[in-house]
């Protein structure tokens, strides 16, 4: 007798499984596009503030503002526009001169009490300096009155390693509003001889 085969067994198949299709993700850019944002470092801003800074002072530009007669005062300045705290409103402009030729220039103007004083002293790259803005310019800066609760503050800035004294706004200023600096002048003799510095 032949060997007989055994009949070949079949593997049960296994039931076919259908390729789930994966939901479909949409995003927001599937119906807008993509949008750069056009808003500045504040790097980029403070670039742009400070040029623009330069740019009032060698101008001379002294905008927003005017001299009016302050009751009690004599000639004082105002805003003629809004300031948001940190705006540049004037230089305080002037000679600028050392401490030695300042101290001398002060005791000239002590002889004539006329003339007034209008001396700013500060000190920059370790060095005492002074702008002395006493003579009749035209320039708004040496007009601003002082308060020991101005509305405005001195700051330093430079051109070309030159300095330059400017007034910025220290708090929201609005229209008609006087312009306000502390002069920072404590000394007793001042004191004495101005007794609206303690004011």
């Amino acid at each position: 007798m032949g060997a007989t085969k055994s009949p070949e067994k079949k593997k049960p198949s296994k039931p076919s499984k259908k390729k789930e299709e994966k939901p479909q993700t949409t995003t927001l850019t599937n119906y807008f596009p993509i949008r750069r944002s056009n808003r500045k470092s504040k790097r980029q801003l403070a670039i742009e503030k400070k040029q623009r800074i330069e740019e009032a002072i060698l101008e001379k530009k002294e905008e927003g503002v005017e001299v009016k007669d302050i009751v009690g005062k004599g000639r004082g300045v105002v805003a003629t526009r809004h300031f948001s705290k940190g705006d540049f409103i004037v230089e305080y402009a002037g000679n600028l001169i050392d401490r030695k030729e300042a101290k001398l220039k002060e005791a000239e103007y002590l002889q004539d009490t006329s003339i007034g004083c209008y001396m700013y002293y500060f000190i920059y790259k370790n060095k005492q300096y002074c702008v002395d803005a006493t003579a009749e310019s035209g320039r708004l800066g040496r007009l601003i009155n002082h308060s020991k609760h101005g509305n405005c503050c001195t700051k330093l800035t430079s051109i070309d390693d030159t300095p330059y004294l400017i007034l910025c706004a220290s708090k929201d200023i609005e229209i008609d509003q006087e312009l306000l600096y502390d002069y920072g002048d404590r000394d007793k003799e001042s004191l004495e001889a101005h007794p609206w510095l303690a004011l």
